[in-house]
């Protein structure tokens, strides 16, 4: 997945009270954007985990060799067919989201591929492991797209400003 890095806006202040506020000021600053980081990556879980989706159900007919998605209803149309080998504990039934909603929780895979990394003082990454998680945050050709990550990180953004510049406040002190 291509990652969202969170960074600090007009660095050139930022940097500016780093010189004059040194070390302190850059220690503030790290703390900001590691909670940041942290934050939207929950919000992003909780945002799979969340609300109820609304999108397709779809219905899953075990077999001895194969399992068998079927849309609507357990005789709907069947819209795949893979290798049971290990898949005979899933439910029977997934709602799927609908395009604009954040992906659906199935078996927790997608959340459970979140992470955080801090790569300087000043910015951290944030993504996932699995590279469909790309493919539902921006779409394809074939599906429209199910955000999470940018929602998350719009929807902090204020949050980000007002601690950045009570970072820098504190320093000043």
């Amino acid at each position: 997945m291509k990652t969202i890095k969170i960074s600090v806006e007009n660095t050139d202040a930022v940097q500016q009270a780093i010189k004059l506020y040194g070390e302190k000021a850059e220690n503030y600053i790290a703390a900001v954007v590691k909670k940041a980081a942290l934050e939207i990556n929950r919000n992003v879980q909780s945002a799979i985990f969340g609300p109820p989706k609304t999108g397709h159900v779809y219905f899953r007919i075990p077999g001895e060799k194969y399992m068998t998605i079927r849309q609507g209803s357990a005789d709907g149309p069947i819209v795949a067919v893979f290798r049971a080998s290990g898949k005979q504990n899933l439910s029977l039934t997934h709602r799927s989201s609908a395009p604009g909603e954040a992906p659906a929780n199935d078996v927790g895979t997608l959340a459970s591929s979140l992470y955080y990394k801090q790569e300087t003082k000043l910015s951290a990454e944030i993504g996932s492991r699995l590279p469909y998680a790309y493919w539902l945050e921006f779409g394809t050709t074939k599906i429209k797209p199910r955000p999470s990550w940018v929602p998350a990180t719009e929807n902090y953004a204020p949050e980000f400003r007002r601690l950045i510049e009570d970072a820098l406040r504190r320093a000043a002190k």
